[in-house]
């Protein structure tokens, strides 16, 4: 799949998360809503202007907007593709979170099987989801998530935190 088909998806993968229209994003980005059409149709190109203007848009730094574009032609994580992939890989015992769910958030796997999450990416699918504001949805995680781990047992998920140096 060339790289505009793949902007395209990623564009209509992100508006499908964040609710909102073609139109809508067209008109929050200043990009015309034809052109947008045309963008998420893999029939134009897009500048790094409009890139920046996304990536804004859709609250993602513009590496992440681009590892984005880099994913499209995998189908989104669910909950069910998780777990179907832990049962396929002998995993069936690990725990994953499903109420709120942070699927959005896995980054991996361990090698004994213990599904790993991004602090930050946990943080902003609570506030994209739930509507909370960063203190809230890190008090929640910080209470609610992290405050559980240890009675998870030894299949209990990594959450991973960035160190800021």
């Amino acid at each position: 799949m060339s790289l505009q088909n793949n902007i395209g998806k990623a564009i209509r993968a992100l508006r499908s998360q964040k609710g909102v229209s073609q139109e809508k994003l067209a008109l929050e980005t200043g990009v015309g809503r034809r052109y947008m059409s045309d963008i998420e149709n893999g029939r134009r190109n897009v500048s790094l202007e409009i890139i920046e203007k996304l990536a804004n848009f859709f609250e993602l730094s513009p590496s992440d907007f681009v590892k984005q574009i880099e994913n499209a032609d995998f189908p989104p994580l669910t909950l069910d593709s998780l777990k179907e992939y832990l049962c396929e890989h002998g995993y069936e015992d690990s725990v994953v979170l499903e109420k709120p769910d942070f699927v959005d958030a896995v980054v991996g796997v361990s090698e004994d099987g213990r599904v790993i999450y991004a602090y930050e990416k946990m943080v902003r699918s609570l506030m994209l989801s739930d509507g909370m504001d960063y203190e809230e949805a890190a008090e929640f995680i910080d209470f609610n998530t992290l405050g559980a781990l240890p009675s998870m047992g030894e299949k209990a998920p990594i959450v991973l935190m960035e160190i800021e140096g």
